[in-house]
């Protein structure tokens, strides 16, 4: 079958039964919470919906995956995700994301697994970005028994859009992949910029290019062509276990926001603490809320206050020492496994005894 990849002890007597589909993609969030209801004593498996989404498509097609689907491929891609998971029952069915999902498909898949079946969005749903919309529009999610939203901020929005059973569910770290690391090259570059560009972080990142010896890690640098940024050192985006060793090319991290989390957060908000890396970031509401300023990480107000901040903080190595320590024991216990305790305690389902 075109989206599965089987694991290993299922259907194990007395554990809870979860199906999790997502993306197979490095540092993805499918595998973290694959991982963080194991340990909780559930018998998992995970579905690829980019999989069974790319197996529909004409064998020259490849290239238009991510755009705007033609109706008859999003027909194909939800026959086959009903088609393939009926016979396969489960008690808790989550989705990260399923923006291609339509209505009729949620439902569909409740009935042949017989399970709850509940939405992380990881995104802005209710945004205009082309890479955060439903294909059916937000109503789709109504159609799920709870919605799990990175960003607080977002709730009202859920509940304005009619969907009444909805959850905050912060991001966070998974210990097999974001834990501290010592320094790789002490001194190679000043700071460190890991994420996709796009115009708003360029703006907030040319100030440091023009001043600081700064890597940037991403998969493209289309963006920052023609820009202050370009002069920068680029590096390909680092992922999973990768990570960390990354982020230690510099003795600060910088965490800039997309426009869809100038509220709220994003993953690297958790990611770089957890790393060990002495952090700076963009200042949001949510953050604020969320960490202690000076103690925990550092936030800045602006691109100028950013190289104010990144030029401060290199010449006080024993308190950037400091704070990067606090800040990896704030987020220390917020793994995906207490992210997947919460989503069965909301539930009303109790977590099977972990084994061995």
């Amino acid at each position: 079958m075109i989206g599965w990849a089987v694991t290993a002890d299922l259907q194990r007597s007395g554990a809870q039964r979860v199906l999790i589909l997502g993306e197979d993609a490095p540092g993805g969030l499918m595998h973290s919470f694959e991982r963080a209801f194991r340990q909780l004593g559930a018998d998992t498996d995970t579905y690829c919906l980019v999989r069974a989404y790319r197996a529909g498509l004409p064998r020259n097609a490849a290239r238009i995956v991510g755009r705007l689907a033609p109706a008859a491929m999003l027909d194909r891609f939800n026959q086959r995700v009903v088609s393939e998971l009926t016979g396969r029952r489960f008690d808790l069915v989550l989705v990260l994301k399923g923006e291609r999902l339509r209505p009729e498909t949620v439902r569909a898949v409740q009935s042949a697994t017989g399970a709850l079946i509940v939405n992380y969005y990881p995104d802005d749903p209710f945004s205009e970005s082309r890479a955060n919309r439903l294909a059916y529009g937000p109503a789709v999610l109504a159609a799920y028994d709870h919605c799990f939203t990175f960003g607080g901020n977002l709730l009202l929005q859920y509940e304005a859009a009619g969907i009444q059973r909805a959850s905050w569910l912060p991001f966070a770290r998974d210990p097999d992949m974001h834990s501290p690391v010592g320094w790789a090259v002490p001194g190679e570059f000043d700071v460190v910029f890991g994420g996709n560009l796009d115009e708003e972080r360029v703006r907030w990142l040319e100030p440091v290019a023009r001043r600081l010896r700064l890597l940037v890690l991403a998969e493209h640098r289309r963006a920052a062509r023609g820009t202050a940024l370009a002069r920068a050192t680029f590096a390909p985006a680092a992922y999973g276990t990768d990570l960390p060793r990354a982020l230690s090319r510099a003795p600060i991290s910088l965490n800039v926001m997309r426009e869809q989390n100038r509220l709220n957060h994003n993953m690297r908000s958790f990611e770089s603490p957890a790393c060990g890396a002495f952090t700076v970031s963009q200042r949001t509401p949510e953050l604020e809320r969320m960490f202690r300023e000076h103690d925990e990480v550092v936030f800045a107000d602006d691109p100028v206050d950013l190289v104010a901040r990144i030029e401060y903080w290199l010449a006080h190595p024993a308190e950037r020492q400091r704070i990067a320590r606090l800040g990896y024991q704030r987020v220390a216990i917020d793994t995906y496994r207490e992210r997947a305790l919460t989503i069965l305690s909301t539930l009303g389902i109790a977590a099977a005894p972990a084994t061995a």
